[in-house]
């Protein structure tokens, strides 16, 4: 009995780690992602681009370019 839960308690372990590793890599692609569209936005927005055109091409919130212009 003490075998099978240390085997448990194993895979439990096992199991979050996977987890928490998947996750960590997902909110990496994410913040990547984040910071392309930012960069491409500060590139749209120094070359005239409307506010409201960028906000519709990169899918930012206008608030989010507003704070790349400043």
């Amino acid at each position: 009995a003490q075998i099978l839960e240390q085997r448990g308690h194993q895979q439990g372990l096992k199991q979050g780690l996977e987890q928490g590793l998947q996750q960590g890599i997902e909110q990496g692609i994410e913040q990547g992602e984040q910071q392309t569209a930012e960069r491409i936005a500060r590139a749209m927005l120094a070359n005239g681009l409307d506010l409201s055109l960028v906000a519709k091409l990169t899918g930012l919130a206008p608030e989010c370019l507003a704070r790349l212009q400043h």
